[in-house]
């Protein structure tokens, strides 16, 4: 079974790439795509919060979202770049 920080890892990654995705699209004015990246964007976001705050082990579930936000924020610019 996939743990609970691998989990928020992955979805945290994610997350931040469709975030960033949404403030290039926003900066585009592209209204309805960046529309429904925020949407999306908040969902995951809320949930994520969410399942680290109930963890016993919180500082270990917002230390690892901190980094899969840099990850998914360094590999949206980048492909942004090419």
């Amino acid at each position: 079974m996939i743990s609970k920080v691998l989990l928020i890892f992955i979805f945290g990654t994610i997350e931040t790439y469709l975030y960033t995705g949404w403030n290039l699209s926003a900066n585009k004015k592209q209204v309805y795509l960046s529309t429904i990246l925020m949407f999306v964007y908040m969902m995951i976001y809320l949930i994520i919060l969410d399942a680290a705050f109930k963890d016993s082990n919180s500082i270990l579930m917002i230390a690892d979202y901190s980094l899969a936000c840099a990850l998914g924020n360094f590999l949206r610019v980048r492909q942004e770049i090419k």
